[in-house]
């Protein structure tokens, strides 16, 4: 039987400028609903201890706080912050649930590789930043490792290959790059001679960079010509032993970002329909990467506040997915989520004002954000949703019609609707022209410029404050002022939204 998650063409490849995902429906009243708790998964589950200092602070005053990143898919990565202290220590701990898996702190020490129960202490320069020293459990791999990859000379992760090259000009141009790449390796095993590991993990990181370049290529190919470009499909299988070889690095999760772009996005050029994620994982045909591409899909439904497709489908996600790091990190995206839904204060609150301290219940708000809480101010005790759209962006046009339909179901006294248009590329006469296309004027739809509105750089601020990385993006504010839903897929044709509205409209 066909699994019921369908995966859809990626929209990065149809709309560009749109980072779209396309995500599954909102989270549905869950109060008289029955879920199966997750469990995380007990293989490689002992946490690490990440403790460190920070030298020479006065080169820059203004860090105050680190930023630990466990690599997962696009968007989705997990960040650890947490504050130098006055002495200038630091202190992260975390589990990783594989045996040995690349996290990075950023800007200081973009390639740490670590085990589960490891014990680390990192020294961080910052008078001499690209050396960070690391100590204690991995020691010896870690340096090593640092020693080529933070070099600036023997390793160069990204090929910077025009995307609009012809096949033979593309791939001579790439076996080029690749032998350049492999001798300033082999220069660097013959200086450093390393361990046994480390011999192994930059000969597979360099063919992780490898393919994930033709895997852009090839995808950039297919949005250009509108036609599947098949090419590259009989490298799958060598694409995935590098999935076999028990080291996680940063680079895997970003080859199975380009694998679900390239395949899916061939079949609909060849097919002329979407493919579900059975045809998807049956055309791919590796246990692997299929694996990944069944926890990506999962994780954009839980991205997408829904818990209830992954607890409904609990069976089929563990029939398929058996790799324990991809299941921990569902697991752990899973009980987020419900807790989230459960009690959304604290996100909302983070959302809404940053950090705060939560014995005293201050709040500390940003200046950038005045002209959100002028909005949640003077709308106080009704339902707010915000639109987050821009002109060239194909997604957020579909959605005016579904936008004015929802206007139209309830007074101003109740819902008010913010539709704020991107003021990056969009001029302000594309904006206006717009809106007269889709006549979103006298519908009482707050239509805002971000530019004149919020200004470009709050704008900006703004849009990473409440993590807009893709449009159409919307935010759920209930009655209370809280952020009760958020992202792509809150969108004013999905019916669970108007479900979701009612109900708090209710209250």
């Amino acid at each position: 039987m066909k699994h019921c998650l369908f995966v859809f063409l990626p929209i990065f490849i149809l709309f560009i400028s749109c980072r779209q995902k396309v995500q599954s429906n909102f989270q549905p009243d869950i109060s008289n609903q029955t879920e199966t708790v997750y469990d995380f998964p007990e293989e490689y589950a002992e946490e690490i201890i990440i403790t460190g200092k920070v030298l020479n602070r006065e080169f820059y005053p203004q860090e105050k706080e680190l930023t630990l990143i466990i690599p997962f898919f696009r968007d989705m990565e997990n960040q650890y912050r947490t504050p130098i202290q006055e002495d200038g220590s630091f202190y992260f701990t975390f589990p990783v649930y594989a045996k040995i898996r690349e996290v990075s702190i950023r800007n200081y020490a973009e390639h740490l590789y670590v085990h589960p129960g490891d014990s680390i202490h990192l020294e961080i320069d910052f008078k001499d930043m690209f050396h960070p020293k690391v100590t204690g459990d991995a020691e010896k791999l870690n340096q090593e490792i640092l020693a080529f990859t933070e070099s600036g000379y023997y390793y160069m992760r990204d090929y910077g290959i025009r995307n609009d090259l012809s096949v033979e000009d593309f791939e001579a141009e790439l076996k080029k790059e690749y032998n350049t790449r492999l001798e300033r390796r082999a220069e660097y095993l013959q200086k450093y001679k390393p361990m046994q590991d480390v011999v192994m993990f930059t000969e597979e990181l360099l063919k992780q960079d490898y393919y994930y370049t033709i895997l852009v290529y090839a995808s950039q190919c297919q949005y250009r010509t509108r036609k599947e470009f098949a090419r590259y499909h009989t490298l799958l299988p060598e694409i995935n032993k590098l999935y076999k070889k028990g080291i996680l690095s940063a680079r895997l999760f970003d080859i199975v970002d380009w694998i679900e772009n390239y395949i899916p996005t061939g079949m609909v050029l060849k097919n002329k329909e979407y493919p579900t994620i059975d045809d998807i994982m049956s055309e791919i045909g590796e246990n692997e990467l299929n694996q990944y591409l069944y926890t990506k899909v999962t994780a954009n439904s839980l991205e997408a506040n829904d818990t209830i497709s992954l607890s409904r489908k609990r069976s089929q996600f563990d029939s398929i997915v058996k790799i324990p790091h991809l299941q921990g990190q569902i697991a752990q995206m899973y009980r987020q989520t419900k807790a989230f839904l459960e009690n959304p204060q604290s996100v909302s609150d983070n959302l809404l004002y940053g950090k705060y301290n939560e014995s005293s219940n201050t709040l500390t708000p940003m200046s950038y954000m005045e002209s959100i809480y002028k909005i949640l101010e003077e709308n106080r005790g009704k339902v707010i949703y915000f639109d987050f759209w821009a002109t060239t962006c194909p997604p957020c046009l579909a959605e005016m019609e579904p936008l004015k339909k929802l206007r139209s179901q309830y007074s101003t006294k109740d819902l008010i609707i913010y539709s704020i248009c991107s003021g990056g590329n969009d001029t302000k006469k594309q904006w206006e022209l717009c809106l007269d296309k889709y006549s979103m004027k006298n519908h009482d739809i707050e239509c805002v410029y971000a530019t004149d509105y919020i200004g470009l750089e709050n704008y900006q601020k703004i849009t990473k404050q409440f993590k807009i990385n893709r449009l159409p993006y919307y935010i759920l504010i209930n009655r209370k002022g809280q952020i009760i839903d958020y992202g792509t897929a809150a969108r004013p044709s999905n019916p669970n939204l108007l479900l979701r509205i009612e109900e708090i409209v209710k209250q």
